[in-house]
């Protein structure tokens, strides 16, 4: 029986296996899903046994809990349906974990910037040269810190570029004066 809309389907650990080849992670899926069998592979092959030669993976808390609840989908189709949610992904085997953290870390390429050299403010751009973990970088933002900067935790932020690339500041008052000065100016209302 396949999982009805709006159904949560939960992928235990021991009935997943991610595998990487170049940049492609298929998935095998076993046995059953919380009670849903989900039948042969895609040639009808081996019962019990599921194939996706092609999955995308998405953290649903990308931000607040990067280690939970991360969504596997089917990119073999436009709509990336969810085959079902891995609750803790580090709890995945060591081959398995690992194939996820390399896709996981191709997504979520976030630098976190470590010191905000200058910020420029100039018809409704933020210009900034900053450091971050990844080497020096120079970003644009638009100038509405309530749509393109997200204070995601006590002095933590996330900021988002005119291209949709994210920073992190992981913790305001572990940067250096200049940057804590710059940083307050910008983005605190």
């Amino acid at each position: 029986m396949a999982p009805k809309a709006f159904e949560l389907v939960r992928l235990r650990p021991e009935q997943v296996h991610f595998e990487r080849q170049g940049d492609t992670l298929s998935l095998t899926l076993l046995e059953q899903a919380d009670g849903v069998k989900v039948g042969g592979d895609s040639r009808g092959e081996v019962p019990g046994v599921r194939h996706f030669p092609r999955v995308v993976l998405r953290l649903c808390f990308p931000v607040s809990a990067d280690s939970v609840y991360l969504s596997v989908r089917d990119a073999s189709t436009e709509e990336q349906e969810e085959i079902g949610i891995i609750e803790d992904w580090m709890s995945l085997a060591p081959a398995d974990r690992e194939a996820v953290a390399a896709e996981l870390g191709l997504h979520y390429f976030v630098p976190r910037i470590t010191r905000v050299l200058r910020v420029k403010e100039e018809f409704g751009f933020l210009y900034w040269t900053v450091e971050t973990d990844k080497g020096p970088k120079e970003f644009i933002m638009r100038n509405s810190v309530v749509h393109y900067a997200r204070e995601v935790g006590p002095e933590h932020w996330l900021l988002i570029d005119v291209n949709q690339a994210r920073y992190e500041i992981p913790k305001v008052s572990a940067l250096d004066a200049h940057s804590q000065k710059l940083v307050k100016r910008f983005l605190y209302l």
